[in-house]
């Protein structure tokens, strides 16, 4: 059988510290190059460099604390979103151009498949967030973290494959300018989160976790903004 075996204890520096570092570098850049390249100010497209990992580490970590009742401190991706979206709302009010702030809660929402996509491989070589009891190609065979002589499936690297598709995807159709980009990433992004939280061990004895929720809620609401903008442009 073919699986991979990681070592969690590390001497010096965590990957997965390095990995969520790299990141945040990845998505601010890009997200700093799409704003200048679709009109943001670059005074407000650095701005928003600079605020968008400090709400997104606060909302990550402000998300764990409060579903783990204050058990855990942690980094949660769903809590981290929820930063970087804050942040570019803060900055579209603070610039008050309405065609600014759209464009920073567009290009947040393009960069974000590819944070989560490099943040997971930080989960992958660190041990935490893996997945169910698996004993197929490709298991998972963690030491140092309290999970020895157990075989994992390998979602971390599932979940980095997945999202770095829908990054890429999401590049190449805003390249093309092609209509409902947005939309389209959004709603991959929401339902590949939901339908890969199946396979991670938390799951396990749980019909639909907090996670699976809050996807559910974030893709009807977004429906519901399309719904709503091509009312108004019925005639009435």
């Amino acid at each position: 059988m073919l699986s991979i075996h990681i070592e969690t204890e590390y001497s010096h520096i965590s990957p997965y510290s390095v990995m969520i570092l790299l990141s945040f570098i990845a998505g601010l850049i890009g997200q700093y190059l799409l704003n200048v390249k679709r009109g943001v100010g670059k005074n407000y497209a650095r701005y928003l460099f600079a605020l968008g990992p400090l709400l997104s580490i606060e909302g990550g970590l402000l998300m764990t604390y409060i579903t783990s009742n204050g058990e855990s401190f942690g980094l949660s991706s769903i809590g981290g979103l929820v930063g970087m979206y804050a942040a570019a709302v803060i900055m579209g009010l603070i610039s008050r151009d309405r065609y600014g702030a759209k464009a920073m809660l567009d290009n947040c929402t393009l960069v974000l498949p590819l944070m989560y996509s490099v943040s997971k491989m930080g989960c992958f070589l660190g041990g935490c967030c893996f997945g169910v009891a698996y004993h197929g190609p490709f298991c998972v065979e963690y030491t140092g973290n309290g999970i020895t002589d157990r075989c994992v499936f390998p979602v971390q690297l599932a979940e980095t494959i997945v999202f770095l598709l829908i990054f890429i995807i999401g590049i190449s159709l805003e390249r093309k300018r092609r209509r409902n980009t947005v939309f389209v990433v959004f709603m991959a992004s929401a339902a590949a989160k939901f339908m890969l939280d199946f396979l991670r061990d938390s799951h396990t004895g749980c019909v639909i976790s907090l996670n699976q929720i809050i996807c559910l809620v974030m893709m009807l609401g977004m429906l519901t903004v399309i719904a709503g903008k091509k009312m108004k442009k019925q005639p009435l």
